[in-house]
């Protein structure tokens, strides 16, 4: 099984330490804090997670002892690491069988959840599993039969209006989930990254070797039984969600629009024919390949752009390769059908691309991974530009690209890309201060824990690894910081993050900067529920629908996208209607009246934005 489907945790197990030992250990209060280790693989991750045997033995066996060593030695206050931690562990109880135990953490793991979807789903292919193996044994003729029976009743126990989204994507997984696909990504991305590393790896690849071996013992032999429960709950309910979301809702007329407001779209660029009428013009500057008004970039006349080394380039969408450009609108629609197919959609893209999927053979898995993440950033930021602007005739769109190379093994950001990164980004807020923009949507985040990773092919030594991301994190960090600190006429609007985690547990920019000109945004769905992706914490300013919401690619064509990347839009969109109805509105009134007009939603009274509301405070 996979990492997240052994989310099965104990509190035995993790927190009944007596007092007096509690007392020694150290408080980990930071994902950076966390010890590393390094496991040497014996063969190609690969190969371990296909063949198993001793070498295979021997790597989960590091496993778990890391994972054991920092239970017994640390205080760990973050729920997503506890669960990681008892996922790893969980991975080696069910190697030995011991199904008495895992059913009890099973129950365990449910008490920790919050979010309404996974508390209800937490174990429910596992406990299905360890019921059925617990009854009639694993290998006995009888298991399939019996773990479907299990499945079924806890599918069908639960609640259709909580659970949902969560069997929607879970379907689709089960939908186009194959030894090969997974045999491609084992061969592709995990061993090109261990041969980098020398096959001496983090507990990351290890872990991921681990749970891919299970998911070819365990999980596959059971797909057609899988999906064929799913398919048959989600096709039974025809009862949609209450949409809380929509009425909230508003569109401004041009008669209403006192003033334009430029609007800056910090992304991976955007194409300009979607935005007919919206666009910032550099009314100093010519398309004639020179610096016409002297600012340090080229043919900047909606906006600027920098290449993957932080240099100043030209171009408002996403260069390509030239494969990549032939029939790019058919490659867009695979990327909808693969968003289609999450949303349990059964549209013609959808239909292609799981025809696509199942023709694919393990080494074309890579590139074909490649392709969709090239895809990804060319649409990016057409998508989120789009839901920045949508509804409001005021709006000026200033395009602000970056760009990143997609590949097997990430570029490491080490200190001199870090201070590329620093001076890039002062540069950029440089040129929205100059240009006049109010609002900037933010839509990506990079984590510490990323950089360490991306540490790992040039630096071998874990504690040094640390201490090197720790530096770049603070640089990248600070300059970004100082930025927004002086541009104090500016809302900076981040997106939360997709990680389904803690955003002050796990440092990150620019969605843990905590300025008063700075607001994160966590996603809910329709129905004003934390959507199940959204990352968390005290941070998170303001939540707004991130499932699902309609935008547009490049070409027009109208697609439907979740993620916060989708939800800071929303706030970055009210933002810009608020000032252009109200141009003198500072940075602190827009964010009195959208926090003040927001609603608390849910047990955790998440702070959901009612844009129309706001608007009509913004007005008055």
């Amino acid at each position: 099984m996979t990492r997240k489907t052994f989310y099965l945790l104990t509190a035995a197990t993790l927190f009944a330490a007596a007092p007096a030992l509690a007392q020694t250990k150290k408080v980990i209060a930071s994902a950076s804090d966390l010890p590393t280790v390094v496991i040497a693989l014996p063969a190609k991750p690969s190969e371990l997670a296909i063949n198993g045997g001793p070498g295979f033995d021997r790597v989960q066996d590091e496993v778990e002892k890391y994972a054991q060593s920092v239970v017994d030695g640390y205080e760990v206050r973050d729920v997503a690491t506890q669960k990681e931690l008892a996922a790893l562990l969980m991975q080696a109880a069910m190697a030995e069988n011991r199904w008495d135990d895992a059913l009890a953490l099973s129950a365990q793991i449910r008490g920790l959840e919050d979010k309404p979807a996974a508390k209800a789903t937490a174990g429910l292919l596992t406990g299905s599993y360890i019921r059925a193996a617990k009854a009639v044994g694993e290998d006995s003729p009888q298991f399939a039969d019996r773990f479907e029976a299990e499945f079924r009743a806890a599918v069908q126990a639960l609640d259709w209006a909580v659970v949902q989204d969560s069997l929607q994507a879970m379907r689709a997984q089960y939908q186009v989930i194959s030894r090969d696909l997974l045999v491609g990504s084992l061969q592709g991305a995990f061993d090109a990254n261990a041969a980098a590393q020398g096959n001496k790896v983090g507990v990351g690849i290890a872990a991921g070797v681990v749970g891919a071996r299970r998911t070819l013992t365990e999980v596959l032999p059971l797909k057609d039984r899988i999906f064929k429960v799913l398919d048959a709950r989600v096709k039974s309910e025809s009862v949609e969600k209450v949409d809380r979301w929509s009425p909230r809702l508003a569109t401004l007329a041009p008669a209403q629009v006192k003033q334009p407001v430029t609007v800056a779209v910090w992304d991976s660029g955007f194409d300009p024919a979607v935005f007919p009428g919206q666009l910032w013009v550099n009314a100093k500057e010519q398309a004639n390949g020179r610096d016409d008004d002297n600012n340090g970039f080229v043919d900047d006349i909606n906006g600027i752009a920098f290449d993957p080394d932080w240099k100043p380039s030209t171009g408002m969408l996403r260069p390509m390769p030239a494969g990549d450009l032939a029939d790019i609108a058919g490659k867009l629609k695979l990327t909808k059908g693969a968003l289609d197919l999450q949303a349990a959609v059964d549209s013609p893209e959808a239909a292609a691309l799981r025809q696509t999927m199942s023709s694919l053979k393990p080494d074309q898995v890579t590139e074909f991974g490649l392709l969709m993440g090239r895809m990804g950033m060319y649409l990016h930021g057409t998508t989120t530009g789009y839901t920045s602007a949508v509804g409001n005739p005021g709006a000026r769109v200033l395009n602000a690209r970056f760009d990143a190379r997609v590949q097997q093994v990430p570029e490491p950001i080490t200190e001199a890309v870090g201070q590329a990164m620093a001076a890039y980004a002062a540069q950029t807020v440089d040129y929205f201060k100059a240009a006049g923009v109010r609002v900037v949507n933010m839509s990506w985040r990079i984590t510490e824990p990323q950089i360490e990773a991306t540490l790992a092919t040039v630096e071998t030594d874990p504690a040094k690894r640390k201490a090197r991301a720790k530096v770049i994190f603070e640089t990248v960090n600070g300059a970004l910081e100082k930025a927004f600190r002086g541009a104090p006429e500016i809302l900076f609007v981040a997106g939360a993050g997709n990680e389904d985690e803690d955003v002050d547990f796990v440092r990150s920019f620019p969605a843990g900067i905590n300025l008063a000109n700075v607001v994160t945004v966590g996603a809910v769905d329709v129905a004003l529920q934390p959507a199940g992706f959204t990352s968390y914490g005290k941070s998170i300013d303001l939540y707004a629908n991130g499932f699902e919401v309609p935008a547009k690619v490049p070409g027009g064509m109208a697609i439907n996208i979740s993620g916060t990347s989708l939800a800071a839009p929303q706030v970055t969109n009210l933002a810009a209607k608020m000032l252009a109805v109200n141009p003198k509105l500072t940075v602190a009134q827009l964010r009195s009246i959208i926090e003040e007009t927001a609603t608390a939603e849910g047990p955790k009274g998440l702070k959901v934005i009612n844009p129309a509301a706001a608007l009509v405070r913004a007005a008055k």
